[in-house]
């Protein structure tokens, strides 16, 4: 049986174009950051991959040296972020690059409950037809609201709908299913498995390893 293990480089080489791309992280903790760094390097090198939609239940990276998204907050390589959080950190640090692309509008953002985000992983990986949910009806997730959209780019492609379903109001947000997912551990051995003995958490690393496999 051939080796399944590769470098980054070579991770991040077999990413194609409009590939949706699900990371796993919660800031610093866990972050696949050399991943995320060799896309960003081969798109500077190649200029592909490009459009790509990524998914981060919690932000990846931070302020304190762990870029993370940014290292792929690039205009033509990302054109959707779906995310439960961005990197955050004091005023006095400079604007990471994807808040910078965010409020200019040069990509669709998204900020989705974390929790949806993880139930959408879990609900991708059983073939389910999305997260039917009551979290989130009257704010910003409200399709009468903002419904989750960051800005104009965001609200021109809707992901949430409004419904009624046994006499309730719902937010049904359909799925959006991944076919690579980035996900950091301890060990990996050649035939794909990984473990977690030295990780901080799990950060539903399995949902998103499932996901892909079921439909990548």
């Amino acid at each position: 049986m051939a080796s399944k293990m590769v470098s980054a480089e070579a991770a991040a080489a077999r990413i194609p174009d409009g590939a949706v791309v699900t990371v796993s992280s919660s800031s610093g903790l866990g972050c696949p950051d050399k991943v995320l760094s060799a896309i960003g390097a081969r798109f500077d090198r190649e200029g592909r991959p490009r459009d790509l939609t990524t998914l981060h239940p919690i932000a990846a990276g931070d302020m304190y040296g762990i870029k993370g998204v940014d290292h792929i907050a690039k205009d033509g390589l990302l054109s959707t972020i779906i995310a439960g959080s961005y990197p955050s950190g004091p005023s006095s640090l400079p604007m990471p690059e994807i808040w910078r692309m965010l409020t200019e509008d040069r990509v669709a953002a998204y900020n989705v409950p974390s929790g949806i985000l993880f139930d959408m992983h879990r609900d991708v990986a059983a073939r389910r037809p999305g997260v039917l949910t009551q979290v989130g009806l009257d704010t910003f997730a409200d399709p009468i609201r903002e419904g989750c959209a960051m800005n104009a780019s965001a609200a021109a492609k809707p992901i949430v709908n409004r419904v009624e379903f046994g006499g309730e109001t719902w937010l049904h947000f359909p799925n959006i299913v991944p076919n690579v997912a980035i996900i950091r551990a301890t060990t990996a051995d050649e035939r794909g498995n990984l473990t977690y003995e030295h990780e901080g958490a799990y950060l539903g690393g399995l949902d998103q390893a499932i996901a892909v496999r079921n439909h990548g």
